[in-house]
């Protein structure tokens, strides 16, 4: 028969939490890459389902390959502001303006203290910190990149190059505006307007143009970020 006696509880056996890795300026450059090529690879997947008659089906592969893409740019700027906020912390990355002003919860503070100065507690805090937030509306990325020591008009500038820098900077804008926009519509209301409840039209040019955007703007972010990190050495 079996024993229906409960058992006497193992203690320490949970696992213990993961610290968040260190990755450097070119790792996080290759994480971006590696997750815009395998987004572009859907191509693939719709072409073969648009020679297949599936036309539906076809667009919503590149109404997805949107809003991963932002997905990839978010997560871009997320370990990208790690990299720099923690540089500055150890003072090996020019503090910011904002930096000077970023907040740490009391209870981080101590623990630091505690461990005598020791990173890995203001590290983690970032990592938990960050991965809250988005970046990709036009406030939240200008106010990210003007944390880690990047204006966003040298992003925009570099990201859309034009006769002019004033053009350069509004087009950028524009881009990330709308980016974003369309990004929230096929997310949270599968591209249907609000209004009509009819779908928005989507085409592989759409997506590979804006793929395009967004790879100038984190390559843009990055060359930058190198500079910046070449002229502290």
């Amino acid at each position: 028969m079996r024993s229906l006696e409960l058992n006497a509880r193992v203690e320490n056996t949970r696992e213990l939490k993961q610290k968040p890795v260190k990755f450097e300026l070119t790792k996080i450059k290759e994480h971006f890459d590696e997750g815009i090529l395998s987004i572009e690879n859907q191509y693939r997947v719709f072409d073969d389902l648009q020679n297949k008659g599936m036309e539906l089906e076809g667009k919503t592969i590149l109404r997805s390959q949107i809003v991963l893409a932002e997905g990839t740019l978010d997560f871009f700027i997320h370990e990208m502001s790690k990299y720099a906020v923690y540089h500055m912390f150890i003072n090996q990355w020019s503090k910011s303006d904002k930096y000077d002003r970023f907040s740490v919860p009391m209870g981080i503070f101590e623990k630091i203290v505690q461990d005598q100065g020791s990173d890995d507690a203001f590290f983690e805090f970032l990592n938990e910190r960050f991965s809250r937030e988005v970046y990709l509306s036009e406030e939240c990325m200008k106010d990210q990149l003007n944390l880690i020591g990047i204006k966003f008009s040298d992003v925009m500038e570099k990201a859309f190059p034009t006769a002019s820098q004033k053009e350069s900077i509004e087009q950028g804008r524009n881009v990330v505006k709308e980016l974003f926009k369309r990004r929230n519509e096929i997310a949270h209301q599968i591209d249907r307007s609000h209004i009509s409840a009819e779908q928005e039209d989507i085409t592989k040019d759409f997506v590979y143009d804006n793929i395009g955007y967004i790879k100038s703007i984190a390559h843009a972010i990055f060359d930058i970020a190198l500079q910046n990190e070449q002229a502290e050495a």
